[in-house]
């Protein structure tokens, strides 16, 4: 029997890529989205739903055939550092609150995923080392916040459910499909630079340290979870995603830049305050329970990037 997946806020980057990657691989594909779906793809087994996401009634009736649900959604992104607590908490937060209480109008769930941050959660490790998953988690952003308060109540609501849930903490996520309108990323802002002929901010000098991860080794990860054996009822499990390798955010764009064959403009800028100085993802963990390990290289990746947009562009 065909596997069946819903994906909550499948318009946004990631979605489109794990909605293009589960149809690939043969699922039934639930999609939902605050807006309407313009997914290119007319495979008859994509159902696109559009929904507002604090209609929890709703929510149920449009999954309550899926054995999994991937819960994307999230109104603010890392650079906001200083948005309404109470409104983040609204947006963000109590929607899942509500879908995961209800859950036992879900029988056929099987496993719920949700995407938190590696990038934003750990705040500044205390020494230059891959962040393992046991380490403080101390944000200093409120989008990083919002992802601890939310994996909390996953694994409290979680308990004696008859499903399991799997947090993934990625790092920076990056490749086809990225909103270039709104940029997320070190990434999407330089490609949007070079394709609008402008120039894009760089803070620090660049120094800082981060991990990028391609999408598709990302969709890989959540289907070995999905695919893996061993069912736990009731648990949360919890893994980083990422490469385990450190490039500093001017050797970025500079990579960037040498994949186009154009130099990335930039101005300087002084630090920011939810600007963490190292973030590097261990990710033996992951590797270890699913066998999963990150297949893209970051030039590959880049590559892969650029040749979307030529394609879009063209």
């Amino acid at each position: 029997m065909r596997k069946n997946i819903a994906i909550l806020g499948a318009s946004g980057f990631i979605g489109q890529n794990l909605v293009e990657y589960f149809l690939g691989i043969g699922y039934e594909v639930t999609a939902v989205s605050r807006t309407k779906c313009n997914f290119r793809s007319s495979a008859p087994t994509l159902r696109c739903v559009e929904a507002n996401i604090e209609d929890t009634a709703a929510l149920l009736n449009y999954v309550k055939d899926c054995e999994q649900i991937v819960w994307l959604v999230s109104a603010t992104i890392p650079a906001s550092a200083l948005s309404n607590l109470s409104e983040d908490f609204g947006q963000n937060i109590r929607p899942l609150i509500a879908l995961l209480e209800s859950a036992a109008g879900l029988p056929k769930l099987r496993k719920f995923i949700f995407l938190s941050s590696g990038g934003t959660i750990y705040g500044d490790p205390p020494n230059l080392e891959p962040i393992r998953e046991d380490a403080a988690k101390l944000p200093i952003s409120s989008y990083g916040l919002s992802k601890v308060i939310s994996e909390e109540y996953i694994s409290f609501l979680t308990r004696n459910r008859t499903f399991e849930s799997i947090i993934f903490r990625p790092s920076n996520v990056y490749g086809p499909y990225q909103n270039l309108k709104k940029p997320q990323g070190v990434i999407g802002y330089a490609f949007k630079s070079i394709i609008e002929n402008s120039s894009i901010d760089l803070y620090d000098n660049g120094v800082v340290i981060r991990d990028f991860l391609y999408v598709k080794d990302l969709a890989k990860a959540l289907h070995l979870s999905i695919e893996h054996p061993e069912r736990n009822p009731g648990e949360t499990r919890i893994f980083n995603v990422g490469s385990q390798e450190g490039h500093s955010i001017k050797s970025i764009i500079e990579k960037v830049g040498s994949v186009a064959q154009r130099t990335v403009q930039t101005v300087a800028k002084q630090s920011r305050s939810f600007d963490c100085a190292y973030n590097v993802l261990n990710v033996e963990k992951i590797a270890s329970f699913y066998g999963w390990q990150p297949e893209t290289s970051l030039n590959d990746g880049l590559q892969a990037v650029w040749n979307w947009l030529k394609k879009e562009l063209a």
